[in-house]
């Protein structure tokens, strides 16, 4: 009776670790392109793989306080790993859209290294208008991956 509740508990932990896994990563097309709802300070989820580089997220994020017709300073952030043995430069620019497609304004990252065989969470500052920000409802990412 023993050896049935083992080999029973044993399953049930198996299943719970095997539903915790994290889905697996879209194969995608280098540059990636694509449109994706935005909401200012949340993440968007991407789980998208260049190449062996994960592409896990992209955040944009006020610092200060969002007043329209000033700039505003921002932290973008576009997490992933580069699961590949050499090192990759990402370049990545978000352009900010209404509700209906139209651009608002578009915010170029500075190109960044991700090392081989690492996470990497890229944060930068830019300064976006304030109109943008409270006006996006979309955003249109490019991200594009160099060995």
């Amino acid at each position: 009776m023993r050896r049935v509740i083992f080999a029973l508990v044993v399953g049930l932990v198996a299943g719970a670790l095997v539903a915790q896994e994290t889905p697996a990563y879209t194969p995608g097309e280098n540059p990636f392109q694509g449109d994706f709802a935005f909401v200012l300070g949340q993440a968007v989820g991407l789980r998208v793989d260049l190449q062996g580089v994960h592409l896990d997220s992209v955040t944009m994020s006020a610092v200060g306080e969002v007043r329209p017709g000033q700039k505003v300073k921002c932290e973008a952030v576009v997490a992933g790993s580069n699961t590949t043995d050499k090192k990759a430069t990402l370049t990545a620019v978000l352009l900010l859209e209404d509700a209906d497609g139209k651009k608002l304004e578009r915010v170029t990252l500075d190109p960044f290294r991700a090392k081989a065989g690492k996470d990497f969470q890229e944060r930068q500052k830019v300064f976006v208008g304030g109109d943008a920000l409270t006006g996006a409802r979309k955003v249109y990412l490019f991200i594009q991956v160099a060995f």
